[in-house]
């Protein structure tokens, strides 16, 4: 594909989405049900939940931008990204078995099993889903088709959430019919190994399906020294205000997320009392989310990725605020706010994933470098540690409010898990609207951007100049204001000269 705006066949789309399917078998599996499978089966104290949690994703983050730097230097004849999709399934699907296994081991050693098992499962998920994350920048340059493509995969996402949502609860719950009490969680490990095996299915599907093609106007990070690549790398991370405002944003939405989604199993089993309804409702929440992608896409391809991203955002506060005020003994109501919640949430999957590559295209322009690999673990990095945050709060806040496993809870109890799961979040989210309301990329300004990088690359514009004056970033991390295609000038002149003013 040459560097520029070329379509999408149906095809690449189609494959690149199957590899999203298959991590997110893992990645809601581990968001719905590990801290519940933990706490209720493991038996392990809410608090050291929290712990883990917090351990393995500041683990897991550190490992994101090292896992970036390795993919970016990484050149074999399967290209630069795919051979880790295609190897690093096994190992993922072997370690989520282990996650949800219940060794018969004193609460010490079951606290340490839970803490490494968690920790080695977000580093092998790291060394998959990093190299596929950056894949999409190697695909398209088309901030449109880039929607498209973010549409397909995060359709393909959905269904891996509801799949896993209605599979792992379900057939863990006919094998440990079926085998009686062998021992506690053995539906779950055997249930965690064949999602497992499905997922590296899908993996080597999406593996032979893409294929990477190469960019006249990248410079490989691979021709550089690890010190300066890296250096250089980093010099360029303050400077870019957009995405630093991306990253603030999706790291306050992780934790929104997490501490609404986590507390769904808990708000089913001792607020409704019903978890048959549980096994009913997880998925369609994921169904509707499912549905309302090609909104969002259309929505951002009509307008802009940020104005969906807004409206997605006000639907989840709004949402949260209607959770909160439906009556107890309403769950109808409940339900439905948060199926509402999980539509609005879509909005951040679809534009996250979408405005990341445009971030590639927007900081080699201003640069001089193209860094995929290392933005996409990067962001990782803010995602995870968010969500490690998110996870050591809950497990903390559990313990305040007088959350006790396998037992009926107090009044007090239950409307503390409500407020968990609504005021704090509705506050992350309007949080996240002030901060991408400074958000300036938009479609006329991101196809300048790809229109001066293809002439750079073909040698019709002058090479980078350095910098002679540099404006301070204000409090949100943006240089000057007020930027658009008609006041630039040379492709990496003005803009540099200005010390980056589309921040």
């Amino acid at each position: 594909m040459a560097y520029g705006q070329a379509p999408v066949p149906l095809k690449t789309k189609l494959g690149y989405a199957v590899g999203d399917l298959g991590l997110n078998l893992h990645w809601q599996a581990m968001t719905l049900f590990l801290a519940y499978f933990q706490t209720d089966v493991q038996g392990v104290p809410p608090m050291w939940v929290g712990v883990g949690f917090l351990v393995a994703a500041i683990a897991d983050g550190l490992a994101n931008p090292l896992m970036g730097v390795w993919a970016d230097r990484t050149s074999t004849r399967l290209g630069r990204y795919r051979p880790f999709i295609l190897w690093g399934g096994v190992p993922l699907g072997l370690v989520m078995a282990a996650c949800f296994t219940a060794p018969g081991l004193g609460q010490g050693g079951l606290i340490a099993y839970a803490i490494v098992s968690h920790t080695a499962w977000r580093g092998v998920y790291t060394i998959v889903s990093i190299p596929y994350a950056s894949l999409s920048a190697r695909i398209t340059q088309d901030a449109e088709e880039r929607s498209s493509l973010t549409g397909y995969r995060m359709t393909c996402a959905f269904i891996g959430g509801i799949t896993v949502s209605f599979l792992l609860p379900a057939l863990a719950a006919r094998i440990d019919h079926m085998a009686g009490s062998i021992y506690a969680g053995l539906g779950y490990s055997v249930s965690g190994l064949v999602v497992g095996c499905l997922s590296v299915a899908l993996f080597w599907l999406c593996a032979s399906v893409v294929k990477e093609e190469p960019w006249p106007a990248l410079t490989p990070a691979s021709r550089s020294t690890l010190d300066s690549d890296v250096g250089g790398f980093l010099r360029t991370l303050g400077r870019s205000g957009p995405l630093t405002r991306l990253l603030l944003s999706i790291g306050l939405i992780q934790i929104a997320g997490a501490l609404q989604f986590r507390n769904l199993v808990y708000f089913f089993k001792y607020d409704v009392g019903d978890m048959a309804l549980a096994a009913y409702a997880m998925p369609a929440f994921s169904a509707a989310s499912a549905v309302s992608v090609p909104f969002w896409v259309w929505l951002s391809r009509r307008f802009s990725k940020k104005v969906s991203w807004q409206l997605g955002t006000t639907l989840a506060a709004a949402a949260s605020l209607a959770f909160l005020a439906a009556p107890s003994g309403q769950t109808a109501l409940a339900v439905a706010a948060i199926a509402a919640l999980f539509v609005g949430c879509t909005v951040h999957a679809v534009g996250f994933w979408a405005m990341l590559p445009d971030l590639v295209d927007y900081n080699e322009w201003r640069f001089g470098r193209r860094d995929e690999a290392k933005i996409f673990g990067v962001a990782s990095l803010a995602q995870k540690v968010a969500l490690g945050l998110a996870g050591a709060l809950l497990g903390w806040l559990l313990t305040a409010i007088g959350f006790v496993p396998n037992a009926a809870q107090s009044a007090e109890t239950l409307g503390g898990l409500r407020l968990l799961m609504s005021l704090l979040p509705c506050g992350l989210f309007v949080t996240t609207l002030v901060l991408m309301a400074g958000y300036p990329l938009d479609g006329p300004l991101h196809r300048r951007i790809v229109e001066e990088l293809a002439a750079r690359a073909a040698g019709d514009a002058p090479p980078l100049a350095a910098p002679t004056v540099a404006s301070a970033p204000d409090a949100n991390g943006a240089g000057v204001t007020g930027v658009g295609p008609a006041r630039l000038g040379g492709p990496g002149l003005e803009h540099q000269a200005r010390g980056g003013a589309v921040g």
